[in-house]
C-alpha cells in the first residue's frame, strides 16, 4: 500500500499584513498541483490529509476555496481522499458531503473506517472550548476525551490488515510554527497505540519523524509560511507499508525566505544588503541588532520588492534590560495586538473598537 500524507496546506495565507502584506495563494495553487501530479505518478492508494487545509476558520476567501475544492476534486479522482479537520478548518467544508463526490471524504469527528486492505482511525482537532461548562479542567478533560478515542482505537485494530491512524494534534516536545493558531493541549508521545503500522500528523509545520514505535512523522507544509519556518523542509510524505514502513520525502516548489541579519544600518551594511538582494528571488526579512528606523524601515520597504519585513532587535531586548517606554494610544496598542494575533481581520476589528471609543466619548461628552 503507498499512501501520500499532506497537511497544513493554509489555502488563502495572506504573510506580513503588519509590514508588507503578500498573497500566497498562487504559490500554494502550485505547490498543491505538484502533489496531485506525484499523487498520480506514483499511483498512490490513499491521499491523507491531516488538516488546515484553509487558512482562515471564519470567512475563507471565495478565491481559496475554489482553489481547495480544484485540488481536492482532483486528488479524489487519483484515489480514495481523506480530509480530517483541524483547528484552522472552516466548518463550511462539511457541506461538501452534500456533493457525493466519489472517494472524498470529510472527517470532523473521531472515526474508523475499514476498507479492503487497511483499518484508518481519525482523530481531528477538538476544539477545548466545547469543554468549557465542565466544572472540571476543559484541558484536563480534552486529554481525557482524546485517551478515551485512542483506547477505542486501539481496540479496532486489526492486525490481518494495515493499521493507519490520521490525528491533527500537538505532540510534547514540538514546537509550533509562527504562523500557527496555538492548541492548548499536548498529546504524550506514548499514548499512541503500538499496533498502528503509521501515525500520519498533522499541526506542525516542519517535516519530521516524531514517533518511532508505532512510527508517526509530521509532513509538513508545502510552503514556507513566515520566517521561522526558512530552513524547514517543506513538502508532503509518500508512505509505503508492506513487510516494512518506508518514508519518503517529497519536497514541493515553493519561495525561499531568508533573514539578512545586520550589526547596524551604516551606509557600508545597507550597500552590502543591496549586492545580496540584488540576485535574490525569494522573501527577504532584514534584521538589525541596534535601535530602530522608521525611516530605515521605510525605505527598505519600499525600495526592495523582496524584503517583506525589517526588524530591528536591541541590547536590551537581548539582555533583558529595561526598554524605553514608547507612549501609544490605546487604539495604537490594540492594532498591535490585533496585527499578532488575527492579521486577517486587523482592519475590521480596529474600526469596530474605533467606533466604540468615539460613542463612549460622546456619552460622556453629553453627560459633562
Amino acid at each position: 500500500m503507498k499512501i501520500l500524507h499532506t497537511s497544513d496546506w493554509h489555502v488563502g495565507l495572506q504573510s506580513w499584513a503588519g509590514s508588507k502584506a503578500v498573497d500566497r495563494l498562487e504559490e500554494t495553487r502550485q505547490a498543491l498541483h505538484f502533489l496531485v501530479d506525484v499523487a498520480e505518478k506514483e499511483r498512490v492508494d490513499l491521499v491523507l490529509i491531516a488538516g488546515d487545509v484553509i487558512h482562515s476558520r471564519v470567512n475563507p476567501r471565495i478565491d481559496a476555496l475554489s482553489v481547495l475544492s480544484e485540488v481536492m476534486v482532483k486528488f479524489s479522482r487519483i484515489a480514495p481522499t481523506f480530509l480530517v479537520f483541524g483547528n484552522h478548518d472552516w466548518q463550511g467544508l462539511n457541506s461538501w458531503k452534500n456533493f457525493q463526490l466519489k472517494n472524498l471524504h470529510i472527517i470532523e469527528r473521531p472515526a474508523t473506517i475499514e476498507l479492503d486492505d487497511v483499518v484508518l482511525s481519525f482523530l481531528p482537532h477538538a476544539d477545548y472550548q466545547r469543554f468549557l461548562d465542565i466544572k472540571k479542567d476543559p484541558v484536563a478533560r480534552m486529554r481525557e476525551f482524546l485517551d478515551s478515542y485512542l483506547d477505542e482505537f486501539r481496540r479496532r485494530i486489526n492486525p490481518s490488515k494495515a493499521n493507519v491512524l490520521v490525528a491533527h494534534a500537538m505532540l510534547e516536545g514540538c514546537f509550533e510554527s509562527e504562523r500557527e493558531n496555538a492548541i492548548l493541549y499536548e498529546l504524550k508521545p506514548g499514548s499512541f497505540p503500538t499496533g498502528f503500522d503509521y501515525v500520519a500528523l498533522g499541526h506542525v509545520h516542519s517535516q519530521m519523524q516524531i514517533l518511532q514505535q508505532p512510527i508517526g512523522w509530521y509532513c509538513g507544509s508545502p510552503i514556507a509560511l513566515d520566517f521561522g519556518e526558512e530552513k524547514d523542509v517543506k513538502g508532503a510524505l509518500l508512505v509505503e507499508i508492506s513487510e516494512r514502513i518506508i518514508v519518503r520525502r517529497v519536497r514541493t516548489p515553493h519561495v525561499t525566505l531568508k533573514t539578512f541579519e545586520y550589526e547596524d544600518y551604516s551606509l557600508s551594511n545597507l550597500n552590502k544588503l543591496e549586492s545580496e538582494l540584488e540576485n535574490f528571488s525569494g522573501y527577504a526579512r532584514v534584521l538589525f541588532r541596534c535601535v530602530p528606523s522608521n525611516e530605515v524601515r521605510k525605505h527598505l520597504l519600499e525600495r526592495y520588492e523582496s524584503v517583506v519585513k525589517v526588524e530591528f532587535e536591541t541590547g536590551w531586548q537581548q539582555h533583558g534590560v529595561d526598554r524605553p517606554v514608547e507612549k501609544k494610544s490605546l487604539i495604537e496598542m490594540y492594532r498591535d495586538y490585533v496585527r499578532r494575533k488575527y492579521p486577517d481581520f486587523e482592519e475590521d476589528m480596529v474600526r469596530v473598537v474605533e467606533q466604540l471609543l468615539r460613542e463612549v466619548e460622546q456619552s460622556e461628552a453629553t453627560q459633562d
